[in-house]
C-alpha cells in the first residue's frame, strides 16, 4: 500500500483530493493513507473505508521534516514569486531528509498561457507568451508569473533525478467550490441563498468545468506516471460553455430567476484547455458531464444547508 502527502490542503484542489480519498476510496490506486498539510485547523480521523487521513496543521516553513511517503502533490498557492521561492526552497530541504524519493506532482494553472482572446483551446506545446500574460488582470498576472516560476523549479527537480510531473489545472466544480472566489462560486452561492442569480460580465466569457471527482482521478494517474522528464498535462474539461449559458443552466437546475448583463464589449475571454495529450497518452476521460456535476453539487450543498 502507498502513502500520499498533500501540500496545500486548504485550497479547492487539496481539499477535494482529501475528501475524495475518504468518500470515494483511493484504495483502487493502492493508497491507504493521506497526510494533508493545511493552514486550517482540522482534526485527524481514524481509518474510514480503508483510508486513513492525518492533518498537519502547520505552515510548511515551520516543518522540520515530512513523513516518508510514496507520492506528493504540491498544491501550495501563493501570490508572489518571493514567497513561492521561499516555500519551494523549504520543500526541497524537506525532500532531502527522506530516505526514498517520492513521485511528485505540481498543480500549476492554465493561467500560464495568458489571456486567450480567440476560440482556440490551449495546448501544452503552446509557447509561454509574456505578452499574453500582460493582458491579464493584475491579480491573474501575478498568479500566472508565480506558476511559471515554480513550474521551472519542478522541471529542475527532474534534472536532480526526482520523478515529477506538472498538471496545468483549469476550472472545476464540486462541493468545496462554494468556499472559493470563482465565477461559478458566485453563481451557485446566489442560487443557494434564494437570490436572483446575477451575471455581471459584459464580455464573451467561456469556461469549462470538470467535476472534482474526475479532477482527482486525473491528478492521481498523472502523478503515478511522473518521471525525470517532467511531463506536463492540461487538466480540465475541454467542453466550453459561455458563462451566460452556464447562468441559465444554474437558474434552471435551482429553479431560481437570473439576471444577465448584455454584452457591451468586443473582448473575448476563452479559458478552455485541449486535453488531447492526457486522453491519448494516459487514456484519461471525463466521466461526469456538466449537467450532472451541477445538479449533484447544488443538491449536495442544499442538503448541507
Amino acid at each position: 500500500m502507498k502513502k500520499l502527502l498533500i501540500l496545500g490542503g486548504s485550497g479547492f484542489i487539496g481539499s477535494s483530493i482529501a475528501e475524495y480519498g475518504i468518500d470515494k476510496n483511493l484504495i483502487k490506486h493502492k493508497i491507504n493513507k493521506i497526510y494533508v498539510l493545511s493552514r486550517n485547523e482540522k482534526k485527524n480521523t481514524n481509518k474510514k473505508k480503508h483510508i486513513e487521513i492525518e492533518y498537519i496543521n502547520k505552515n510548511i516553513l515551520n516543518l522540520k521534516k515530512i513523513p516518508q511517503v510514496d507520492y506528493i502533490i504540491y498544491s501550495i498557492k501563493n501570490h508572489d514569486i518571493k514567497t513561492s521561492n521561499n516555500y519551494f526552497n523549504q520543500f526541497f530541504k524537506l525532500l532531502e531528509t527522506l530516505n526514498k524519493k517520492p513521485k511528485i506532482l505540481f498543480t500549476s494553472s492554465g493561467a500560464v498561457y495568458g489571456k486567450n482572446d480567440n476560440k482556440k483551446k490551449d495546448t501544452e506545446d503552446k509557447t509561454i507568451n509574456l505578452n499574453s500574460i500582460s493582458k491579464l488582470s493584475a491579480y491573474k498576472k501575478r498568479y500566472a508569473l508565480e506558476k511559471i516560476f515554480i513550474e521551472q523549479k519542478f522541471i529542475e527537480l527532474g534534472l536532480k533525478n526526482y520523478q515529477v510531473s506538472i498538471a496545468r489545472c483549469y476550472t472545476f466544480i464540486g462541493k468545496n467550490i462554494i468556499k472559493h472566489g470563482f465565477a461559478i462560486s458566485d453563481l451557485i452561492n446566489d442560487a443557494l441563498k434564494n437570490k436572483l442569480i446575477k451575471l455581471k460580465s459584459t464580455n464573451s466569457v467561456y469556461r469549462s468545468y470538470m467535476h472534482s471527482n474526475d479532477l482527482v482521478e486525473w491528478l492521481i494517474k498523472i502523478l503515478k506516471k511522473s518521471n525525470k522528464q517532467c511531463p506536463i498535462y492540461n487538466v480540465g474539461s475541454d467542453r466550453a460553455i459561455n458563462l451566460r449559458d452556464l447562468t441559465r443552466l444554474i437558474s434552471k437546475l435551482s429553479n431560481k430567476k437570473c439576471k444577465i448583463n448584455k454584452i457591451s464589449s468586443n473582448d473575448w475571454d476563452y479559458y478552455v484547455p485541449s486535453t488531447a495529450k492526457a486522453k491519448k497518452i494516459l487514456d484519461l476521460k471525463i466521466s461526469i458531464n456538466l449537467n450532472h456535476a451541477l445538479n449533484s453539487t447544488i443538491k449536495r450543498l442544499n442538503d448541507k444547508n
